[in-house]
């Protein structure tokens, strides 16, 4: 069994533009041409959205009770709207499927692209908002310029998700699986880039014990104060414990319902079935997960799903930590708690309010679990096409659409779809409604 080593570093060098790439205009900088990168994928940038309000989606107004805590909130048709914001639109790219997103302390703004199309240019990119500059690939050219054949360790794969928990610190979660097969040997990992240097921090590799065949590692989330990461398995339906101090690593809930699909689930997404040939939508099981404030619980769903769950994260640490990653994963069945119904999600993250974040994928929206349990809207517009991946920064929720219903796998021209991929953001709401 290989072993993983905290902290392998690596000098990676500086950020480098991307030749002949620009931005039609960020965040109400100026215009300049649009053109296509190195490699032939078209990647162009709008101005802020011109503020239109498109009034929430009708699909919002529900007939069913507040999920809430125990399902006890009361009546709500539609979920509150007091505070709903129209979205701000930071940037609109056409041939980069925008996944991931990460916003550092410093305001430094990553995006993500998954390798799960043809002419696939860069994995990681980071956008530089008010100026001139073109997305460059991060942390450079060579991180991002990984082919088949070559060896994975020290190159992104197929980037699913970045995270930002502190003064420049960035992961990158690297499932291994272009076009979600595999995963390939060697190519799964956790990487932290320290952005103060733009160099390896470190990298955590993870072996087929963490990420078998079939998996698919989707999201993580950070306690950096215990020095744990947790990462969902969205293939098989799994939480990934990893500890940063040692490196050793567990797969958790791997047997468990609350990880898996809900049998049976048939998603409506832009107003048409999501299914495949049998009917019923993908199965695509734990994805979207969020940490407490104070690192205690970890909240997760699967996205074919429509139930919330949560459950300690100290039984994952003290396994790890107490009985190492070569004893059998403790069962967890004992801690989960069911915290009601919800709405189909891709991503979720919680604020230091104990606001919960999560998209509404059936919705083009994005909605709130207050400490309450009470569900909110935070916004709802035309604009959020399968909205993704959330990141929280000063005091705003960032949203990246991913338009996956529309786009599918494996296009040999690339990712192409009926409209830009955006990020958009959005105010955060206050813990009490």
């Amino acid at each position: 069994m290989m072993k993983r080593r905290a902290y392998r570093a690596w000098r990676v060098g500086g950020v480098v533009a991307v030749g002949g790439l620009a931005l039609a205009s960020v965040s109400g900088c100026g215009s300049s041409s649009g053109s296509r990168d190195a490699d032939g994928v078209g990647l162009e940038a709008a101005a802020i959205g011109s503020g239109e309000d498109a009034g929430p989606s009708e699909s919002f107004f529900v007939v069913e009770r507040n999920p809430g805590t125990g399902g006890r909130v009361p009546w709500f048709s539609p979920l509150s709207t007091a505070t709903r914001e129209v979205p701000e639109q930071v940037v609109a790219l056409e041939g980069f499927q925008a996944i991931g997103v990460a916003v550092t302390s410093g305001a430094r703004l990553f995006l993500s692209a998954p390798r799960w199309h043809g002419r696939h240019g860069s994995s990681v990119i980071e956008l530089f908002p008010g100026t001139n500059r073109p997305p460059a690939p991060y942390p450079d050219r060579g991180w991002n310029s990984w082919g088949p054949g070559e060896r994975p360790e020290e190159s992104f794969v197929c980037v699913q998700a970045l995270h930002s928990d502190g003064p420049g610190r960035l992961w990158v979660l690297d499932p291994g699986a272009p076009s979600f097969q595999g995963p390939i040997r060697g190519a799964a990992k956790l990487v932290r880039f320290d952005t103060a240097t733009d160099r390896v921090a470190a990298n955590f590799l993870l072996d087929d014990r963490i990420a078998p065949p079939g998996s698919y590692l989707n999201d993580v989330r950070i306690d950096r104060e215990r020095g744990f990461a947790y990462i969902s398995d969205s293939g098989l339906g799994a939480i990934v414990a990893v500890d940063l101090t040692t490196g050793a690593a567990q797969r958790f809930l791997e047997d468990h319902p609350s990880t898996k699909a809900e049998p049976g689930t048939r998603l409506v997404i832009g107003g048409e079935p999501w299914v495949d040939e049998s009917g019923l939508s993908p199965a695509v099981h734990c994805d979207g997960i969020a940490l407490s404030p104070d690192g205690a619980f970890l909240y997760y769903q699967a996205l074919t799903a429509r139930t919330l769950y949560r459950v300690p994260t100290g039984p994952m640490r003290r396994a790890l930590r107490d009985l190492g990653e070569d004893a059998p994963a403790p069962p967890l069945d004992a801690f989960v708690e069911d915290l009601g119904r919800t709405f189909a999600t891709d991503a979720m993250i919680m604020d230091d309010n104990g606001v919960l974040y999560f998209t509404a994928l059936e919705r083009d929206a994005i909605t709130a679990r207050r400490p309450s349990g009470a569900l909110t809207m935070v916004t709802a517009d035309e604009r959020l096409v399968w909205p993704d991946s959330l990141a929280i920064h000063n005091d705003e929720l960032y949203v990246t659409t991913a338009r996956i219903h529309e786009v599918g796998l494996n296009n040999p021209a690339g990712p192409q779809a009926e409209g830009p991929f955006r990020l958009l953001r959005v105010g955060l709401i206050g813990p009490e409604g």
